[in-house]
């Protein structure tokens, strides 16, 4: 198995009519529906400038416990449905290669609210909340989120199509095989490391402040101090950490950032920043290097037109926040 997949396992044009050519296999209305508004935002998310990035080029398995519905745009730009063995037991989205290309899966609306259900009752809620599977809480999870889900995977499909290789590369090269947990070596070598976790509350909180001041001068100084407080983390960290770190601030940050910005058009400004906006708490797990990357591509909207098309995994978050 590809480094690339453990890593994401541990965790346009308007149909007319919005009409889906299926035979009654068996995918929920709520579902279909589901996919439809996350698919109506494609123009929209085409805009963010990533280029070739689109849902309509990218499967979408939902997997309801005991199959995988396989949900695409055809080539007369129909939507269709196809039932499949699945890819994998899945409790979060994650992505899969099948078929030749990369593909977004998830559980199916029922499955994944259920989940949350799951984690109450063998306590371990907070912990799946520390992995970063879920910027969502079980009372704000609806149908908006699942869309917006959808296009955090998308967005992990384009990824790994884009840069195939990568990934494996980066892990390889900081010696990080595929039995490394990437919660035990966040755990055990950042979160025990009190001044890091300082370190890391303190580079949040200038990245809150950053995004929310008025001016860009304002703004370029907040970051330079951002920038400064990454250098002395990074010297504290190991190699193993370090790479940690980058994989998790870029490649999952990122994709946190496309999800709330699918989460904005649909549900509006007032539910977005209670989601995707509220007061940093510091948590150990991976799950904060998600909010860390998304604040960076969010300031990164506000003062570089056009970011998205230098973004690689060469040239991360904080390169380009350097030249601003």
């Amino acid at each position: 198995m590809k480094i690339w997949k453990v890593m994401y396992a541990a965790v346009g044009i308007f149909l007319a009519g919005g009409s889906i050519a299926t035979a009654n296999y068996g995918l929920s209305e709520v579902d279909r529906n589901i996919y439809q508004n996350a698919l109506a935002l494609d123009e929209t998310m085409q805009e963010l400038g990533f280029d070739g990035f689109t849902l309509k080029t990218t499967k979408v398995r939902f997997y309801d416990g005991n199959n995988d519905y396989v949900v695409q745009v055809d080539a007369e730009g129909r939507i269709t449905i196809k039932k499949e063995k699945p890819q994998m037991d899945v409790f979060a989205g994650t992505t899969v290669e099948a078929d030749g290309q990369w593909q977004a899966l998830l559980p199916t609306y029922e499955q994944f609210s259920s989940l949350f259900d799951a984690l109450e009752a063998l306590g371990s809620y907070e912990q799946g909340m520390q992995e970063g599977s879920f910027a969502f809480s079980k009372s704000d999870y609806g149908e908006s989120s699942h869309a917006a889900t959808i296009w955090h995977e998308a967005f992990h499909a384009w990824q790994s199509e884009k840069w195939p290789e990568d990934a494996e590369a980066l892990m390889e090269k900081a010696g990080i095989g595929n039995e490394d947990s990437r919660e035990d070596i966040i755990v055990k070598e950042v979160d025990s490391d009190k001044e890091l976790a300082e370190l890391f509350n303190e580079e949040m909180q200038l990245l809150m402040k950053a995004y929310q001041a008025e001016g860009p001068e304002e703004k370029r100084a907040l970051i330079a101090n951002v920038l400064e407080i990454a250098e002395k983390r990074k010297e504290k960290l190991s190699q193993a950490a370090e790479t940690m770190e980058y994989f998790l601030e870029n490649y999952e940050g990122s994709a946190r950032y496309v999800e709330s910005v699918a989460y904005r058009e649909l549900e509006g400004e007032s539910a977005w920043k209670t989601v995707y906006l509220s007061e940093f708490r510091y948590e150990n797990g991976s799950g904060k290097y998600y909010d860390m990357g998304m604040l960076k591509c969010m300031l990164l909207d506000q003062l570089s037109d056009g970011w998205q098309k230098e973004f690689s995994p060469e040239t991360g978050l904080n390169e380009l926040l350097s030249r601003m």
